[in-house]
């Protein structure tokens, strides 16, 4: 029965440390500079969680849930548009705040649809905006 107590408590202590790691790795994401929260519509209707960085002339989406250290999703500022946006509707308010902002992007590999707060579209728009013109 001691060894059945043993790799149970384990498992237990190992599943926090886990949970730990993925929680200190999502606040580590948001505290640096240029981390916002960012929810990307993936497949049909599903909104997957994640943390977006703007480095340099990429945006940098990161899954909220995880250890990896590379993102998810990499978009240039060159080859990004935005194509609209508008408020959630009434299905995505089960997966989204009201106060969301729905925006439809088109880049190299096809169209993209982000959920931001208000504060962070304005970064995202402002981000667009400081791309070089094109010639």
């Amino acid at each position: 029965m001691h060894i059945v107590d043993f790799l149970i408590g384990g498992a237990v202590v190992l599943i926090l440390m886990l949970l730990g790691a993925v929680l200190a790795r999502q606040r580590y994401m948001l505290r640096v500079a240029g981390g916002v929260p960012l929810a990307v519509r993936v497949r049909g209707n599903r909104w997957v969680y994640g943390i977006a960085r703007y480095s340099g002339g990429e945006l940098r989406w990161y899954r909220g849930i995880g250890l990896g250290t590379r993102p998810t999703r990499v978009l240039h500022r060159r080859e990004l548009s935005i194509v609209t946006h508008r408020a959630p509707g009434a299905a995505e308010l089960a997966s989204l705040p009201a106060a969301a902002i729905i925006v439809e992007c088109r880049d190299g590999e096809g169209t993209a649809t982000f959920g931001f707060s208000e504060s962070a579209f304005t970064w995202f728009v402002s981000w667009l905006e400081a791309s070089a013109p094109m010639s």
